[in-house]
């Protein structure tokens, strides 16, 4: 009888076992997907940062050469591409900023009056 006993006890061990290790491997899925998505929502708002400093930087580049149309800045946590153009006596500034694999990309309308920049229009652009 001794023996039964310390069959049924192995038998409860290894089903105890398997319980927790199931468990364990579910929390660490769970947990491994939340950190998947904080890590796309904060190189998300990274790329959204980057280009937002992309337009501060053609803002005071467009101060110096009314002419530039183009500009590239490269950070440590990703890149910035912008695009200038000129019509009507405004400008529209496109900033692309990169983060890791995010990408957002900002559209400011901007006209220069005495020496101030006065946004005309702003938009985040979904592609």
């Amino acid at each position: 009888m001794v023996q039964n006993q310390s069959g049924y006890l192995s038998l409860l061990l290894l089903l105890l076992l398997t319980l927790f290790s199931g468990l364990g491997m579910e929390v660490y899925l769970k947990a491994n997907a939340e950190n998947r998505m904080v890590k796309r929502e904060t190189q998300s708002r990274q790329a959204l940062y980057i280009a937002e400093g992309g337009i501060e930087w053609a803002k005071a580049h467009l101060l110096v050469n009314p002419e530039l149309r183009q500009g590239s800045l490269s950070f440590d946590t990703g890149q910035v591409d912008i695009l200038i153009e000129f019509s009507g006596g405004e400008y529209k500034v496109t900033s692309k900023g990169l983060s890791g694999l995010a990408v957002r990309r900002i559209e400011e309308r901007l006209e220069l009056v005495n020496g101030t920049w006065v946004i005309k229009g702003y938009q985040e652009l979904h592609w």
